[in-house]
């Protein structure tokens, strides 16, 4: 499967992949066409897909954000990864997720971030940080009037990277 205007950037940890105005009709169509790519990257095994859409099930991840622009953080556990990557969708029209906060309600969600994290002891970390740019509404716009996909991963690069006086020697 190919997704046409995808683009691949280096965090230092791991690589982001964009792809902009995604066509998808469902959540688990987005996790499938997601996780097809991360797999035909070799970023992940090809029980990932699987395990996120069963995952999804029993711990539901959209989000509801102030500002208006909702997302999702579908992803499995570390098993399901070969190496680590960060794919991102603006989906072209929202599809709905079942909420984190609440299993039993809905959200029509516009951007999704599919985390394929490969080290156990960074997990918790990267989802962290991820919620973080969730948080901030500026940056969430920024993501969905960003032209190409270059910018989406240089937004991404400077809010996911550890800035230099956080970090250790």
């Amino acid at each position: 499967m190919c997704i046409p205007g995808y683009a691949v950037a280096l965090m230092r940890d791991m690589d982001i992949l964009v792809v902009l105005e995604m066509d998808s009709s469902s959540s688990e169509d987005v996790i499938r066409k997601l996780g097809k790519l991360l797999e035909e990257k070799g970023y992940v095994k090809d029980t990932f897909v699987k395990a996120t859409i069963e995952r999804e099930k029993s711990v539901p991840t959209g989000l509801e954000l102030a500002g208006g622009v909702n997302a999702a953080l579908p992803h499995a556990g570390v098993e399901h990864v070969n190496k680590p990557a960060l794919v991102v969708a603006r989906l072209k029209r929202p599809v709905t997720f079942r909420r984190m906060d609440d299993p039993e309600s809905e959200v029509s969600v516009r951007i999704v971030f599919m985390p394929a994290i490969k080290d156990p002891s960074s997990y918790i970390k990267t989802l962290m940080r991820l919620v973080d740019v969730f948080k901030d509404p500026w940056v969430m716009d920024l993501l969905t009037k960003a032209r190409t996909e270059r910018e989406v991963a240089q937004i991404l690069r400077e809010r996911l990277s550890p800035s230099e006086e956080s970090e250790e020697p």
